[in-house]
């Protein structure tokens, strides 16, 4: 659980440094309470969507990933049944060499994160990661 806003815990969609989405459940100091929001860095340019932002209870959440072609967007859910998307659709071939200013190549990854930039102590837990690639067809 989140206790300040430099406390944050959620999902990524990864090239490097300088270019990722991340929904991520934090403690909003505005709202007064826990929330769920995404921010966006590409080529170091960092926008937080606040007008997406959700309040959240301070219980578990399951969020979700989507990406689709040149497509990609967030879920998430209290119970792992009904879904709810936050955020925007995102262009996924922003994530490439061809694109990336600073060259830091990686490959893009998705994957959890887990921040605290006060104390560098407090931890997230994740009950799973699961992985599934459905084939169009």
């Amino acid at each position: 659980m989140p206790q300040v806003h430099q406390h944050s815990a959620g999902l990524i969609l990864y090239y490097d440094n300088m270019n990722y989405i991340n929904l991520r459940k934090y403690y909003s100091e505005t709202l007064g309470q826990s929330a769920l929001s995404v921010i966006h860095l590409e080529n170091g340019v960092r926008t937080e969507f606040l007008n997406t932002r959700i309040p959240v209870e301070d219980r578990p959440v399951y969020l979700r990933l989507y990406v689709q072609g040149r497509q990609s967007w967030f879920e998430w859910s209290y119970d792992g049944e009904k879904y709810e998307k936050i955020g925007c659709i995102f262009d996924t071939t922003r994530f490439s060499d061809e694109y990336c200013k600073y060259g830091e190549f990686t490959g893009t990854m998705a994957g959890i994160t887990c921040a605290d930039r006060v104390k560098h102590a407090h931890y997230a837990d994740f009950d799973f990661l699961e992985y599934v690639e459905e084939q169009g067809g």
